[in-house]
């Protein structure tokens, strides 16, 4: 029986593809700096190459390929483009991204009959982003990986977030943008599995058969049919 819904944030809950867009090109902007330039294609294809390889942070293992290794630059770009990031979107929250339509009239009716918990590896800030968005009110634990110093895939950051809802595996769905963060460790624990199509994790191809949600929806609206034929069947 289900008894709770797991939600990662950007590409689930907000467009946030324009705040990592701004981020890219800031690494590029560093990388340029140092010497390291890209054509757009270049780039593009790192980036691709990146998600193919379903590396769990996408901008740790775009800038370790751009600087091949070198992890003296890695770490001091690294900090740099991430100090910037948070500086960004504190002071002008609208660069975080966009609601997605009718999120906060689906939690609400979620509300009543589930418990509720984010699942994101995100920074501490998301908390902001939450209340910026009104959504702050809907969630039983928020859990970001900076604070409990978990990261997905790891399964065990899951599991603390589950404990800390009182519910098991089995009875919980996971909803979320990535195959390989968010759909591939949730298989593994045997809960509900829910993938949204949001770009740029769209383009990830199931490597077998364990990367295989157990639905797929275009938009996180279409949860609620997921859940009325979870009832019929």
């Amino acid at each position: 029986m289900l008894k709770a819904i797991l939600l990662d944030l950007g590409g689930t809950l907000w467009d946030d593809y324009a705040s990592e867009l701004a981020l890219w090109a800031d690494m590029r902007g560093e990388l340029a700096r140092r010497g390291v330039e890209f054509s757009d294609e270049e780039f593009e294809e790192l980036i691709n190459r990146c998600i193919d390889a379903y590396a769990p942070s996408l901008t740790r293992a775009i800038l370790w390929r751009a600087l091949d290794g070198d992890r003296d630059a890695y770490e001091q770009v690294l900090r740099k483009i991430i100090g910037r990031f948070k500086a960004r979107v504190v002071e002008d929250f609208s660069s975080m991204g966009t609601l997605y339509p009718g999120v906060r009239e689906l939690l609400e009716e979620l509300k009543g009959s589930y418990k509720l918990a984010v699942a994101s590896n995100n920074f501490t800030e998301a908390h902001k982003w939450l209340k910026g968005f009104g959504l702050d009110g809907y969630f039983d634990f928020v859990g970001l990986s900076e604070e409990v110093w978990l990261f997905k895939p790891d399964t065990r950051f899951y599991d603390l977030i589950l404990e800390r809802i009182g519910v098991e595996a089995k009875d919980a769905m996971m909803v979320g943008d990535r195959l390989d963060n968010d759909i591939f460790p949730c298989n593994r624990m045997r809960m509900v599995t829910v993938r949204v199509l949001s770009p740029p994790w769209d383009r990830q191809q199931p490597r077998y058969h364990s990367d295989l949600p157990d639905y797929t929806i275009e938009k996180i609206a279409e949860l609620r049919d997921v859940l009325e034929r979870m009832e019929k069947n």
